[in-house]
């Protein structure tokens, strides 16, 4: 049988996870994201030319 608690009476696990922080999983520099999409769309953009030229 798996127990919940550290001990009889003692704080549940939940209650502890729900104690302890954690960054946000999208709490990130925006610029990375600005530089990542630029490329994206810089290198779709060149593929889309050099198709049409070819």
């Amino acid at each position: 049988m798996i127990y919940f608690t550290e001990a009889r009476g003692g704080p549940s696990y939940i209650t502890a996870m729900n104690r302890q922080t954690y960054p946000a999983p999208f709490d990130s520099d925006i610029r990375i994201d600005y530089a990542l999409i630029a490329i994206g769309v810089a290198a779709a953009l060149l593929a889309f030319i050099y198709l049409v030229l070819v």
